[in-house]
Parts: structure tokens; sequence; C-alpha cells
């Protein structure tokens, strides 16, 4: 399964997941409202990697009407916070799950504006740039924020990647199935005490949670293995659980933990550095696109993404 899907399936409305429970705010919400704002009325908006409809929000808040149309490869749903007005708004909800930016089962030339908060750069964007500039209108705008190689985004990911442990993950997964097993077959839960297997899981855990979970400190801590202990400390308040119930946790538990590993290589691996976004350039022009304009959007002090926009060119009479 898309590492994307496991995440927008529990109900995130951004790609920050937790972090920002209300949608985008700060300097994305300053850079998305300036792109909304002189949007003609009745406006078609469609949004590449669009998760639960990420940008939905904003547009709702800001009495937009029109069309809103999600793309996103990911299996994907509106997160509750998009639907918050959503019927009352006047704007028409088109979303296209688990499909490719590269082909866009929309018109030519149908959208106003297509925008992109950390999406589009995880297609193939020598073919997505094309679509993105195929299904907007002559003079239409593309926009986008785009990972920056040297954002606290990125920083943090690459602290992710290597404060993961795939062999202390198995460890965990192993001592877990050996405890739920020996939980069946064991009928007296007070038993499990005198099973070698249970016990030999319950010290390995143990150990691991001494190995994780003693240290605190925010800048010193492995954040990435505090939450894979924390999260599989639950397991023991499921003893009482059915087998088929504990199983499911500890395949949830794995799947989750991998799911995340693996969004957080592909959000380095998708980074532009300044060489990169340069390179855009030709991309952008090719595809039919003019004025290709970048910045360095910044939160607080931080470097957040880069700033991309351009508009497609007229029709030549």
């Amino acid at each position: 399964m898309n590492p994307w899907s496991l995440f927008w399936r529990q109900g995130h409305s951004t790609t920050f997941g937790d972090y920002f429970k209300q949608g985008y705010v700060g300097a994305v919400a300053d850079w998305w409202q300036s792109k909304l704002d002189g949007l003609p009325e009745n406006a078609t908006v469609m949004e590449l990697g669009c998760g639960n409809c990420s940008l939905l929000p904003a547009m709702i808040a800001s009495g937009v009407k029109g069309k809103y149309i999600g793309v996103d490869i990911a299996e994907v749903s509106p997160s509750p916070v998009a639907q918050q007005g959503l019927a009352e708004s006047g704007i028409e909800l088109v979303l296209h799950s688990a499909t490719p930016a590269e082909k866009v089962p929309q018109p030519d030339a149908s959208a106003d504006l297509v925008a992109s908060v950390f999406g589009i750069e995880y297609s193939d964007m020598e073919r997505s740039v094309p679509e993105a500039a195929r299904v907007l209108k002559p003079g239409g705008r593309f926009c986008s924020l785009v990972h920056h190689d040297n954002s606290l985004i990125t920083g943090m990911s690459r602290r992710a990647i290597s404060e993961f442990s795939s062999d202390d993950l198995r460890k965990v997964i192993e001592s877990l199935t050996m405890i739920s097993t020996e939980r069946d077959r064991i009928v007296n839960l007070s038993g499990l005490k005198s099973s070698y297997k249970a016990e030999k899981g319950r010290k390995t855990i143990n150990s691991l949670a001494q190995k994780y979970l003693s240290d605190t400190n925010l800048e010193t801590m492995n954040a990435t293995m505090f939450e894979v202990m924390t999260q599989a400390l639950k397991f023991f308040k499921m003893m009482g659980a059915s087998s088929q119930q504990r199983r499911d946790f500890i395949a949830w538990l794995e799947a989750e933990q991998r799911a995340s590993h693996e969004r957080f290589q592909q959000m380095v691996s998708v980074a532009f550095d300044a060489e990169g976004i340069e390179a855009l350039q030709a991309m952008f022009e090719a595809a039919g696109f003019q004025d290709l304009k970048t910045e360095v959007i910044h939160s607080d002090k931080d470097i957040l993404a880069w700033g991309l926009q351009a508009d497609k060119m007229q029709e030549r009479l």
C-alpha cells in the first residue's frame, strides 16, 4: 500500500499531521491566501497531491465560489476539517483518489488555478508539469510549495531517518507476536508469567523501552523510536482483547512505522536544492509556461519551502 494512504487514512488534514490539526497555518496560509486573492468568479481550482483536500478549508473560509478538484496518487477522502462548511460554501468538490498527477482525468483548459503544497514533487515532474499546463486555461496560473533541501521539514526528516532502527522494530514485532501467541495458548492470564517465551518477549520490550524512553530531552532523544515504543507499550493494555484484535494491532504497528520511515525517505529524496530549482525553468518553459518565479518561503526564522509560480501562455491569435 502507498505509505501516504496509511497516513491520510488516519484523517489528517495536512502533510504536517497532528502538528496542525486545523489545517495549514502561518506562512503556508499566507502564501495560499495570496493565490486565492483575485481569482475570477466561480473559478476552478485543482490541487495536485491534495491529500485529504488540504487546501480546501482555506478556500471555504475565504468565501471563494466555484469548483475544487483534488488529485492524489494515495487513497484519500475529505478530512473532517475539509468538510466543515462545505455544504454551505457554494464550492463543488470533485476528488480523484488513487490518481496520478501525471494523468489527470479532467478536460483540457478547464482550470483557472493549479496548486500543490508538498505534492507535485512526488510525481514525475517531466510528465506532471505538462499535465498541469494541459488542464489550465490559457493565462491560468500554476503555484506550488515544494520541499527545500535546507528546510526545517527536510532536516527533521533526515533526523527521523537516522533515528529509525529497523532491527529494533523487528525485535518489537517478534516479541509482541510471541507474547500474543502465548496468550492464546494460556487460558489464565496470570499464567503468562510462567511462560518462558512470554517472559522473554516482555523482557525484550522492557529493555527496548528503557533504551528509548529514558531520554526525554527533545534535543538528544530518539524521537522516532520513542514513538515506536510508546505505541508498542499500548499492546499490554490489550491482553484481554481477542486474538484477532491483538494480531491486527501488531500488524498495524509494523506497517505504520515502516510506512512512516518510507515517507521521511521520500520527503528527503524529493527536496530541491538551488541547482534543482534552476533546472525547473526549462521544464516549465517546454510545458508552455512563462514567467516562472521562485522564492524561499520562511516560517519564523526557518526555511519552510520553495515557492513556485508560473502562468500558462496565452493562445496566439
